[in-house]
């Protein structure tokens, strides 16, 4: 690892919520056991079954979480963006990957060894407290995922989708494909497209290219919250 490699790395896990308050010391010692991969998009990381030899911090870029029904389907469990880690629980237990994992975009990753990482864990007491921290923000993540398949219509979920991502505001840049949604909000593109045709006709949102006008936030707001 040469020395733009490793204040790279060093500076990506300083920012990242997994190793927040860590001793610069400490940090060091993990940029150690990393090492910078890239993955160009649609690129597999790993597959649901896979031996958990690494987990990742991205870099840069985007990936995704998902499984894969017996059918084909795919179903996106939670997109990682730039300067989140993914794959952490997969260290433990049976050391298995427990979903699959693309690029969804040219990305590029820290790849943090399983081994090592796990001795230093040992010892760092901070470390273990900020990554049970992250995983219980993940396990709400995924409970609220399963309210919304279990419970909520397309149409609720897209809308809610657009107003978190819009933080309110009356405009909202989606920059990721309507297949990649569709996945998602667990659907498929025709329904999706219906959701979207549903909104626009009620007058809620309209379309320029990938930009979504949202008319009014408050009764779009309103739609995320029912389930019909």
């Amino acid at each position: 690892m040469n020395i733009s490699d490793k204040d790279r790395i060093c500076t990506t896990l300083a920012a990242c919520p997994l190793f927040k308050g860590l001793k610069r010391n400490d940090l060091d010692e993990i940029c150690l056991i990393a090492e910078l991969t890239n993955v160009s998009k649609g690129q597999i990381l790993f597959s649901e079954g896979d031996t958990a030899n690494a987990f990742f911090v991205v870099s840069s870029g985007r990936v995704r979480i998902y499984k894969l029904a017996a059918s084909g389907r795919e179903q996106t469990l939670i997109t990682i963006e730039a300067g989140m880690s993914m794959a952490e629980a997969a260290l433990f237990a049976d050391g298995k990957y427990p979903a699959y994992s693309s690029a969804l975009e040219d990305s590029e990753l820290i790849r943090i060894d399983r081994g090592g990482f796990i001795k230093l864990i040992e010892i760092k007491p901070q470390i273990a407290s900020n990554m049970i921290a992250l995983l219980s923000e993940r396990l709400r993540t995924f409970a609220r995922k399963i309210e919304q398949l279990s419970l909520m219509g397309v149409v609720p979920r897209l809308a809610e989708y657009i107003s978190k991502g819009s933080g309110g505001k009356s405009e909202f840049a989606l920059d990721i494909s309507k297949g990649e949604l569709a996945s998602l909000l667990g659907t498929v593109p025709e329904t999706l497209s219906r959701a979207f045709a549903k909104l626009k006709s009620g007058g809620y949102i309209y379309e320029i290219g990938n930009e979504i006008h949202i008319n009014n936030p408050a009764a779009l707001a309103e739609i995320a919250e029912s389930q019909d």
